[in-house]
């Protein structure tokens, strides 16, 4: 299972790949994603440029209203990952919020 979050800021994507902030660190960048890791869990960034469809709806959150091109960054967790100290890091490093798309928030950007 993995579970999306998004920057509530654009962040250069080519900090990213050198970022280096309270114990988290790029592990490897491969085919054009980056894996961030505090040495036990993961997770893994990438430039998201698709059409993803919009949830926002008054009646139904599943009716997708309208599609919009979301071109920010991605960062996802993957299987039983803990990623708060990476959030955290990235968080307090570019002083951003990173929105899990199970918040409301997620979806007014996406």
């Amino acid at each position: 299972m993995s579970i999306n979050f998004v920057p509530d800021r654009n962040i250069p994507f080519s900090e990213i790949k050198t970022f280096n902030h309270k114990g988290v660190t790029v592990d490897r960048i491969e085919d054009g994603s980056v894996l961030l890791t505090d040495s036990t869990n993961f997770m893994w960034v990438y430039q998201a440029d698709e059409t993803v469809a919009s949830k926002k709806s008054n009646e139904n959150y599943l009716d997708c209203k309208s599609e919009n091109t979301y071109k920010g960054m991605m960062f996802s967790r993957y299987a039983g990952n803990d990623p708060i100290k990476i959030i955290e890091a990235v968080e307090d490093h570019f002083n951003v919020r990173l929105i899990c798309e199970y918040e409301d928030d997620y979806n007014k950007i996406v």
